[in-house]
């Protein structure tokens, strides 16, 4: 390959780089829904880009004129990026713990607030996160196990009946009542392999 053909594909590699660049960095406008948020929250959580992830969806609980109610769900998402984070990055794995353990409390705080008896998975969601985070080799590995174990138990009494109408479609309830059984049932397993002091368990 002559000299020029050579410096012809390096300057038209150089120019793909800085074109993908582009696309990938390029500063978006801010989100204009929950969804799109999330979205790209995910999107930027995948690429490793964990900080701009949860900036994201920060940005979108600073707006006004969002749905409030939602806000519950978003602080959860925002702590499944630290908790992702935890387990990648064990540099940052202290912060990144309390930065999820934050964001969780916040979406119990909110639940709380409404008083819902919604069968919703808001705190099997909530508890799922605690039990993630226990599952790390962290020294609050009992606490985390512990307040998993409460929460699945706060859920169960909140699913009742056999079936639930949502948007036109029924579903039952059985399978999803019985997954909440499987995770108290292994957060509880998990609590006492650690050697957890039973009365961390209220």
């Amino acid at each position: 390959m002559t000299l020029l053909w050579k410096t012809f594909f390096l300057t038209l590699s150089a120019g793909s780089l800085l074109f993908l660049g582009w696309i990938l960095y390029y500063p978006k406008p801010a989100p204009q829904s929950a969804g799109e948020a999330v979205t790209r929250m995910t999107v930027l959580q995948e690429d490793g880009r964990y900080d701009e992830a949860v900036a994201t969806v920060q940005s979108w609980l600073q707006n006004g004129e969002r749905d409030t109610s939602r806000d519950g769900i978003l602080y959860q998402q925002i702590a499944i990026v630290y908790i992702i984070e935890s387990y990648k990055r064990p540099k940052v794995r202290e912060d990144a713990v309390r930065q999820a353990e934050l964001n969780l409390e916040k979406s119990l705080s909110l639940f709380d607030q409404e008083q819902s008896q919604d069968i919703g998975i808001d705190l099997f969601g909530i508890g799922g996160g605690y039990e993630a985070l226990g599952d790390l080799p962290v020294a609050e590995k009992c606490k985390f196990y512990a307040k998993a174990q409460q929460l699945y138990e706060r859920q169960l009494p909140l699913i009742q009946g056999d079936t639930y109408t949502a948007n036109g479609e029924t579903f039952p309830l059985e399978p999803y009542r019985a997954d909440v059984r499987k995770h108290l049932a292994a957060a509880r397993e998990k609590f006492s392999n650690a050697g957890c002091p039973a009365n961390l368990v209220k």
